[in-house]
């Protein structure tokens, strides 16, 4: 028959195997939470990454899309003096080179009548008539690179009556 001792080392190890079992329970759990842990960090990081690509893409467009802002800027004052020529020979080229800077984005600002934004003009005097802060004359035209004003128009201001 079963003695005691027998008993008691039954006992004693089925006590040690709760004890271990307990142990891995506590180790899965662990293991489960590391698990996650890491999923959300890898979830935080390819948001991350995506939200950098998105930046770098659009950060290419726009140095593209205002490329040749420096070379256009450079071309404004041919264009005010073939515009000042006054010749047949100077209008036409005249068109051809704004034709050639339109096709890169480039447009003139024309706001003759309209409210004055300091943003789009530069206002150099005003003169008696019209609605107060509207635009009376422009002096020299403003040019925008699709959305950017490079220069702005050059105005004269209506006083007011």
């Amino acid at each position: 028959m079963s003695t005691p001792s027998y008993y008691r080392s039954l006992k004693n190890s089925l006590s040690d195997c709760l004890s271990k079992k307990e142990e891995m329970e506590k180790a899965l759990t662990m293991r489960d939470d590391t698990i996650k842990e890491l999923k959300e960090q890898n979830l935080r990081f390819s948001a991350d990454l995506d939200n950098f690509q998105k930046r770098i893409q659009e950060e290419s467009q726009r140095m593209m899309k205002y490329s040749s802002e420096r070379i256009i800027k450079e071309l404004l004052p041919v264009l005010d003096s073939l515009e000042n020529a006054q010749d047949a020979g100077s209008s036409a080229v005249r068109k051809q080179l704004m034709d050639i800077l339109q096709k890169e984005g480039l447009r003139e600002i024309d706001d003759t009548g309209k409210a004055f934004d300091p943003s789009r003009h530069e206002a150099i005097g005003a003169e008696d008539g019209g609605e107060v802060n509207t635009i009376k004359k422009v002096v020299r035209k403003g040019y925008a690179l699709e959305d950017r004003v490079i220069r702005p128009e050059m105005v004269i201001l209506n006083k007011g009556d």
